[in-house]
């Protein structure tokens, strides 16, 4: 009963994974997981001898099955279930013979198969449940990012009037949510044992029916229901439609981005990648395949949910045939499904948005799409009906004449009488049209955020800034929406412009996050004094905030203690972690003391020079006067509170007795010449740490600016996995 798609085209209708969930063996394992739970149930209660349940679960092993032999036997005995039986007898009769007689005892094959294939559709659930979580993430991502690029909207695939393409996928965003929600209510309804025996009465289990029933449960880790269903097919029937639903949503995505990657509109496109197959003669063609095989799916699944739907109509306590039809058909939906919903979300990973492109199909219709806008405003001033009818009128001369609309509206007298130039231009300006398109974007993403337990930012208005546990936090983001994750923190003192030095070369392997530490550049300054963990959970709030799961960290210096907190109480959070100039305790709490005495009394100035010094050698300080200027207005234009409160934080810090539990892949940099955190001691760092590496750069505390170049390339290396 192998229903898992194979052949040449197999790849394409369902996913690697899901095939094999059901693959013959899935199928033959889960049919001995529900035999085995009978047998040890009835075995605990008495039902049959606890040596014969033994001697059963002991040959409840897939390896012993002929799978060629069931097949076989299967065809002859018009069905899997019998013939499965029949051969666990067999194999049970090798221990025990007399045991044999009790495989199966007070079953029936329906109790059998419908279990078997809940266990199955469970394996699948969980599949779909972290595909289609994916997918919400990386649509929330591109929602955030793109609330503002302007789009054509299109109805009856005809220009109306602007929208955002952040509100569009937010739409597809929308639609994936309550898919989730109903996956999730449907565990409840699907996730539950059948068990009743031949009419659903249980009579052949005596006394402790119940109790047998509910060991069963308990084993394979599925609910109880109130009686057995077997016949009531609405369970599966449900499954079926929840899936065909979300099928369907993600064959409508598929038909947007297939129509906006046409050649002749060209606002989407797939990347041409090494290796891939072009059109001879053609390759420039960017050809929407994944888009296609989710358009395959939705249209072959929907037919298969009707003859689920038809097979609820069943006789009595057992139906004929129409519950067979199902064993093949549920099975073929679930692989379609998790097909378009793979395809979908490699689409979402790597999709390029041309946002030039949609300004300027946006202005296509040389200003026309903004008619109704117009049409509303003049409605204020002169009515409805003349309105309407000077617009439609100025709308078919520009077409006559090939002007931009503002260009006709200038040479008419009724409108320029109603409206004044500088209203006419607001009016055509689409990015004054938007209404409520950036709210209905922010309340997807925040029913998104408290869905999965993300922080919501308290106002979104602010972006790219977010409250976060009262800190107002800016940060920036760039970077290829589906490349991995890399954070970046800086040092004490300093901003997220410490890694300008950086940026162009990371940006072609990562998506960057660049963040001001609370009390350092953009961000707020709330009351001292600060710790490590507080710095680490503002990184937490900001990752939870932008739906971001896991990324790989860098820090320096004071950026380096944080990224020590993160990977050892978020360790899930943490891909890889890049450790720079930094140590577990730096010390002593005397020297951190007499800082902060300074700055209370003669302010950021005070340090500056002091700080330069044990930064940079004086060979990059005589030459690279430009690079000591940045750094040195970073220092100055550092809060006096944000800096004395940071000092705190890192003064009182000893993350020594936890380097021991960092898993991440660590890079510990250190600096031959720096004097804040000597070499010596980022060598000993990197001994702490399991799995840690170090390298050691010719440079003083600032290594990521002096030998710009070189940290680069060894930070990328590392993260690429490289070295």
């Amino acid at each position: 009963m192998n229903v898992a798609a194979t052949g040449l085209t197999g790849s394409l209708l369902s996913s690697s994974t899901m095939r094999a969930v059901f693959s013959d063996a899935a199928w033959i394992d889960a049919l001995l997981s529900v035999e085995a739970a009978l047998a040890g149930a009835q075995g605990k209660h008495g039902v049959i001898d606890a040596d014969v349940a033994s001697d059963i679960v002991a040959c409840c092993n897939v390896a012993m099955i002929d799978a060629e032999q069931l097949t076989a036997t299967a065809l002859s005995n018009s069905g899997v279930a019998a013939a499965l039986v029949q051969q666990l007898s067999a194999l049970v009769a090798q221990r025990n013979e007399a045991a044999a007689s009790y495989v199966h005892w007070g079953a029936a094959t329906h109790d059998l198969i419908d279990t078997a294939m809940v266990l199955r559709l469970r394996a699948a659930l969980d599949l779909i449940d972290t595909d289609l979580a994916r997918l919400v993430m990386l649509l929330a991502q591109r929602a955030d990012i793109h609330r503002q690029t302007l789009q054509v909207g299109r109805t009856g695939l005809q220009h109306a009037g602007p929208v955002s393409f952040g509100l569009k996928v937010a739409g597809w965003l929308d639609g994936m949510l309550r898919h989730q929600e109903r996956l999730q209510q449907l565990r409840t309804h699907l996730l539950v044992l059948q068990f009743g025996g031949l009419t659903g009465t249980l009579a052949s289990q005596g006394k402790s029916a119940q109790a047998v029933a509910q060991s069963m449960a308990a084993t394979l880790q599925l609910d109880l229901p109130d009686l057995p269903w077997h016949s009531q097919r609405d369970r599966f029937a449900e499954f079926a439609t929840t899936l065909g639903l979300l099928t369907g949503s993600l064959g409508k995505m598929a038909r947007d981005i297939a129509l906006l990657m046409q050649t002749e509109v060209a606002e989407l496109a797939e990347p041409l990648t090494s290796g891939r197959v072009t059109t001879a003669g053609q390759p420039y063609r960017r050809t929407p395949a994944g888009c296609a095989m989710a358009l395959v799916a939705a249209q072959r699944v929907p037919p298969l949910v009707a003859s689920m739907l038809s097979g609820m109509v069943q006789e009595h306590e057992r139906g004929l045939g129409n519950w067979q039809a199902e064993w093949d058909t549920l099975p073929q939906i679930v692989q379609l499904c998790a097909a378009a919903l793979e395809q979908m979300r490699l689409v979402a990973t790597v999709m390029i948005v041309d946002a030039t492109r949609m300004r300027t199909n946006l202005d296509a219709t040389r200003g026309q799409v903004m008619a109704e806008a117009l049409a509303l405003a003049l409605t204020r001033k002169i009515g409805r009906s003349a309105a309407y009818a000077m617009v439609e009128q100025v709308c078919q001369q520009a077409n006559r004449s090939g002007l931009d609309l503002r260009a006709e509206l200038e040479q008419h007298a009724g409108i320029n009488a109603a409206l004044t130039p500088l209203e006419l231009d607001r009016l055509l300006e689409p990015a004054g049209y938007q209404g409520q398109a950036a709210e209905f974007v922010n309340r997807v993403l925040q029913r998104q955020r408290q869905r999965h337990g993300l922080t919501a930012p308290q106002s979104t208005a602010a972006l790219p800034l977010t409250d976060s546990h009262n800190v107002h936090l800016h940060y920036e983001i760039e970077g290829d929406i589906g490349a991995p994750i890399l954070v970046l923190s800086n040092s004490l003192g300093t901003s997220l412009q410490l890694w300008a030095p950086q940026m162009p070369a990371l940006l072609e392997h990562f998506r960057v996050l660049r963040y001001d530490a609370r009390g350092h550049g953009q961000s707020g300054v709330p009351d001292g004094p600060y710790s490590i963990a507080d710095m680490g959970a503002d990184v937490i709030a900001l990752l939870d905030h932008l739906g971001i799961a896991q990324a790989h960290f860098c820090g320096i210096s004071m950026g380096g203690m944080v990224g020590m907190w993160l990977a050892t109480h978020h360790a899930a959070r943490i891909d890889h972690l890049v450790l720079s100039n930094t140590a577990a305790i730096l010390g002593p709490p005397e020297v951190w003391d007499k800082r902060i005495e300074q700055v209370e009394q003669g302010g950021m100035n005070s340090i500056v020079n002091q700080v330069v010094e044990r930064w940079f050698t004086r060979d990059f300080q005589a030459h690279a006067v430009r690079q000591i200027g940045v750094v040195r207005d970073m220092l100055l234009q550092t809060s006096d509170a944000g800096y004395i409160a940071s000092c705190i934080a890192v003064r009182d810090a000893d993350l020594r007795d936890d380097l021991v539990k960092i898993q991440a892949p660590t890079l510990v940099i250190g600096g031959k010449q720096d004097k804040a955190t000597p070499s010596a001691q980022c060598r000993k760092l990197a001994e702490q740490i399991p799995n840690a590496r170090y390298i050691e750069l010719n440079a003083a505390h600032l290594a990521n600016w002096e030998v710009a170049q070189g940290f680069t390339r060894q930070v990328i290396e590392f993260l690429r996995g490289r070295t």
